[in-house]
């Protein structure tokens, strides 16, 4: 993921550069560009142009012609960054975030969040608190009731948005909010082991398993992990892509995940007593 975001920033620099340099007007690079820049990836089902870099400016009477550019209203503090070695302004993540807030469900606007939390240090540009005091700070932004509906969705130290996608999952069906990549030491030695998303009091976890855990190597990686975990008490699913694919298999693995936890509550709850 950490390449993806280094090649994202240096491909929205370059492209930002040069729309720079057509006009002598400042560019304040927003929405899907600003997230760009700062390493995060938005789905490809949200509809917003591609083609073009986007910029906004705080009054209508400002927006200018300039090719390849689209330039915006945007009402909210704009919160603007700029490195000496380039010739544009960029929207700080906060702000970048909720400007695409009209073109996304509060879910979609969630998972884009998330890639701006991630849990490399190289790689996350924000905080939950950070995104939901510039949120509370600018009512005026457009779409605002979006953003407040996906903050509570921002989950913080996830690994990909396949991760952020279950933590969603997870908390509208009613579980709470899990941990996201939550540490087990393993007996005997200094090593330990990050769980995807884990319920900590039950020793639940959840792990996404992407294509690269069918390679031979990493499936005899993924079963010593699995019997170290087992050994310390924790139960652990495990979630494809084909899990989240349609609403139908989202509910069924819903259904196994919420009959797991509750039973495994149950159970800490008994022994706690």
């Amino acid at each position: 993921m950490h390449d993806q975001a280094v090649g994202l920033r240096r491909m929205e620099r370059r492209r930002c550069n040069e729309a720079a340099g057509r006009t002598t007007a400042p560019l304040w690079v927003s929405h899907i560009n600003a997230l760009r820049y700062w390493g995060a990836s938005v789905p490809e089902t949200i509809t917003i142009r591609r083609d073009v870099v986007h910029v906004s400016v705080p009054k209508a009477s400002q927006r200018k012609k300039v090719q390849g550019v689209q330039f915006h209203v945007f009402r909210g503090e704009p919160a603007l960054r700029k490195e000496n070695w380039e010739q544009f302004w960029v929207f700080a993540p906060p702000a970048a975030w909720s400007q695409m807030a009209p073109f996304c469900t509060a879910a979609q606007l969630a998972v884009i969040g998330a890639s701006l939390l991630r849990r490399d240090k190289r790689d996350k540009v924000t905080t939950i608190d950070e995104i939901t005091r510039y949120i509370e700070a600018n009512p005026t932004i457009r779409s605002h009731a979006t953003c407040l509906e996906a903050i509570p969705l921002l989950v913080e130290n996830t690994d990909s948005p396949k991760e952020a996608d279950l933590f969603q999952l997870l908390v509208k069906g009613g579980l709470g909010r899990p941990q996201a990549n939550w540490r087990v030491d393993i007996p005997g030695s200094s090593r330990y082991r990050l769980i995807d998303l884990a319920y900590p009091e039950c020793k639940v976890g959840f792990e996404y398993q992407g294509y690269h855990h069918a390679e031979p190597d990493q499936m005899q990686a993924d079963y010593l992990r699995q019997n170290q975990l087992t050994q310390k008490g924790w139960v652990i699913l495990y979630v494809t892509a084909d899990h989240l694919e349609t609403e139908e298999s989202r509910r069924k693995f819903l259904e196994t995940a919420q009959g797991i936890v509750s039973r495994q509550r149950a159970l800490w709850s008994w022994f706690s007593a």
